[in-house]
Order: structure tokens, then C-alpha cells, then sequence
């Protein structure tokens, strides 16, 4: 039988190195005393504390009850890179090696200490669970990444990106690349907020598939990101006559087993929206009710933007798009087979459902209010709900980890 523990040093940091997060670089670790000092020195630490990044807001907001500029924010507010990320837990003693839960969590940036969250949301859990976790009694695996953009002012989101990535970039550092509220793409270049070039749609959502970026525009239609931050066609748009009529959707990208799916979240009723147009000779647009509004701010300028009025709307069921190598089109699909997604604040990402307690199958895990669980059943179409307080259903145990 083969001695692990007698691995040569220069083969063990080779494998530290290829490890995919700090939790399995720990776990790495704490094998024995050998593999332990193969990686103590700080140099050899694949996974070294992130950087705060501090970036300039992408949104003016102001607010006038009575005719005066009242409060803005925006341009002197500090806002930073927040990133948190998904794990699968296993317990180590359990005969079930393949069932685990799915938890979410951040580092506190006073502290610096790892704090669990909602796991379709940034909120924090209650207190009373558990805030550590023995890396001897579980088996913990990253397995997503997520980002968005906070302020500093008591950790709120900073408006005016509705989804945020970095993109790799061979030979430097990753570029941080997010969606506006208008619709269009911008990049940080490490001074104000950049808008891609040769953009002719508005944009829902960006991800980074097998290496490459991905943009999805309103209408269903895909590009592709160039390294040269050019935006390109990729394929078709959804067909008109598959597209719901009447209802207000938000489409995504998902990967699911190496492929690109479209999914089309419907909601009940629409948004009102207003146009901003009224600006002051400095660009600062003024309010003559009590409103809030806001102004995109990048290198290009104030650029108008639309606000969404009222409370967004309940989700009312879903529609999942797979591109037909047949026939080069979108066409729906009633069932995604051994996958299953899970729609967070921040991203959405794909897992089996054989290795998360209680998961259904060809399902999609999302929230509508950030105290509630919901699923959607693709097979039949129907929505079940469960409240952070109620009592545990077994197809949302997944979320329900006993080490609460």
C-alpha cells in the first residue's frame, strides 16, 4: 500500500497549487504533519486574502420632496467588489457520501471571519445557527463563485448593476464586467466604469462559459464577448411565437452539463416605468415630487435610464430554452434530465439533484422575497414555498443543513 504521507515536497505543492479553493486548500492541509509543511510558507499559499476593490458607484441617485436637491449619491460614495461564495457539504461519517447541503457564505470584512447566508441571497443568517464549521466532521467543497457590487454605507447594494462577473484575462488580473440597470455593459478599468463598444441591445445578463464570455440581450438573443471588449452576435434570438406574450419576463443564461440554456422567469403583471429626462445645466437631474430616480454615470457621460415603480412582481412560472443542433434554434424544453438550477440574487448555476438532500429533479430552486424558498417543478409547472420559519419540507432540505 502506498505511504501518502511520504510524497515528495515538490509533488505536493504541485498538487496544493491545483487545488480549487482555500477549503480544500486547508483540508489539503490538515491530511498530516508532511502535507502540512509542504505548504506552510505564505509563498507557496495558492489562495492569498482578495483585495478589497473600491469602485466608484455606477449610479447618481437624487431625491427632492420639494423641488431642491435633497440628497445625492453616487459619485463620492465608496462602493466595493463583494464576493461570496456555494458550497456542498458532506458529512465525513455518513454512509451517503453523494447527499449533501448546499450553504452560501461571505467574509465579514471587519472581522474577516466567514458568515453564512441565504443561499438565494446576500442576507445573513440568524445567530442561532451555526458559524463554523469542523473541516474533520464535514467535507466542504467549493463549487460557485458570485459577486456583486456593495456600499460602504451599511453593506447595502449599490444600485444601477443588475449582475456582476470577472472575466479572466490571460497574463493579469480579472476584469470586473456588470450589467446596468439601462441594459448595457460596462467594465471597471480602474478609475470609472467603461461601456463596451458596439453594443445594439439591451442586456439581461453575462457569463464566463468554458472560458469565453456570454451576454443575453431582452429579446432572447446571445453574443459573444471578444477580449477586445467587442460585443458579436452569436446565435439567434428566441422565435417571437415562443416568447410569452403580455407577461414581463427576466431571461438568464445557465450552463447545464457544458451547454448554454435560456431561462425565462415570467411575472405576474408589469413593471410601470418612467423616462428621466429632466436634467439641471450641471447633468443632475432634478425630482419635483417625492420620487427616487436614477442617472447612469460611466465614461461616457450621464446616460437616462428607465426606474422600475412599485413592487417587483411574483414569479408565476418558468420556461427553459436549449439550442436544437437540428435546427439551429431556441426550442423549449419540459425537461432538463439529472440537472437541476438554482436561481441566487447574484447568479444562477446548475447542480445534479442526486447529490443534494431532497432535490428535485428537473427543477428550479429561486426566491421572490428574500425570506422565502421557492421551487418550480418544470414536469407539471407548479410552485411549492417555504419560509425561512416554517417547518422543513423534505424537497428544500438541500437548504437545511444539521450542523445549524
Amino acid at each position: 500500500m502506498v505511504d501518502w504521507s511520504k510524497l515528495p515536497e515538490d509533488l505536493l505543492c504541485m498538487i496544493a497549487v491545483r487545488l480549487f479553493s482555500a477549503v480544500e486548500f486547508q483540508r489539503f492541509r490538515s491530511i498530516c504533519r508532511s502535507w502540512r509543511s509542504s505548504s506552510s510558507s505564505a509563498d507557496k499559499n495558492p489562495f492569498p486574502p482578495r483585495p478589497v476593490l473600491h469602485l466608484n458607484p455606477l449610479v447618481v441617485s437624487v431625491t427632492s420632496p420639494y423641488g431642491n436637491i435633497d440628497q445625492i449619491y453616487g459619485l463620492d460614495l465608496s462602493a466595493f467588489l463583494s464576493r461570496a461564495a456555494f458550497f456542498r457539504v458532506t458529512l465525513s461519517s455518513s454512509s451517503e457520501r453523494n447527499q449533501s447541503w448546499l450553504i452560501k457564505s461571505d467574509a465579514d470584512l471587519g472581522s474577516g471571519k466567514f458568515r453564512l447566508l441565504n443561499p438565494l441571497s446576500r442576507l445573513p443568517l440568524l445567530q442561532s445557527w451555526k458559524q463554523s464549521i469542523d473541516l474533520l466532521e464535514f467535507t466542504v467543497s467549493e463549487i460557485r463563485e458570485a459577486y456583486l457590487v456593495q456600499t460602504s454605507r451599511k453593506k447595502k447594494l449599490a444600485h444601477g448593476l443588475n449582475r456582476v462577473i470577472l472575466v479572466p484575462v490571460a497574463g493579469g488580473d480579472p476584469r470586473i464586467v456588470g450589467i446596468g440597470i439601462d441594459g448595457k455593459i460596462r467594465y471597471w478599468n480602474g478609475v470609472i466604469w467603461t461601456r463596451f463598444k458596439d453594443q445594439m441591445a439591451e442586456f439581461s445578463d453575462i457569463i464566463v462559459h468554458k472560458g469565453l464570455t456570454y451576454a443575453l440581450d431582452s429579446e432572447g438573443g446571445v453574443w459573444w464577448v471578444s477580449s477586445s471588449l467587442c460585443i458579436f452576435r452569436y446565435g439567434p434570438s428566441l422565435d417571437e411565437d415562443i416568447v410569452t406574450s403580455g407577461c414581463f419576463s427576466e431571461k438568464s443564461l445557465v450552463e447545464c452539463c457544458g451547454e448554454l440554456y435560456i431561462v425565462d422567469r415570467i411575472l405576474e403583471g408589469k413593471f410601470r416605468k418612467r423616462k428621466v429626462d429632466n436634467y439641471d445645466d450641471n447633468g443632475v437631474y432634478v425630482v419635483r415630487f417625492p420620487q427616487l430616480h436614477y442617472a447612469i454615470h460611466d465614461d461616457a457621460g450621464i446616460e437616462k435610464c428607465q426606474v422600475s415603480l412599485g413592487k417587483r412582481p411574483n414569479t408565476v412560472g418558468f420556461k427553459v430554452y436549449k439550442m436544437s443542433e437540428e435546427s439551429g434554434k431556441w426550442v423549449e424544453v419540459k425537461s432538463m434530465g439529472d440537472n437541476v438550477i438554482v436561481m441566487a440574487t447574484d447568479c444562477c448555476f446548475s447542480v445534479s439533484p442526486h447529490e443534494f438532500y431532497g432535490c428535485l429533479q428537473s427543477s428550479i430552486y429561486f426566491s421572490d422575497d428574500e425570506e422565502e424558498l421557492k421551487v418550480f417543478k418544470l414536469d407539471d409547472d407548479s410552485i411549492t414555498t417555504k419560509t425561512m420559519t416554517g417547518i422543513s419540507q423534505g424537497c428544500f432540505q438541500m437548504f437545511d443543513p444539521s450542523f445549524r
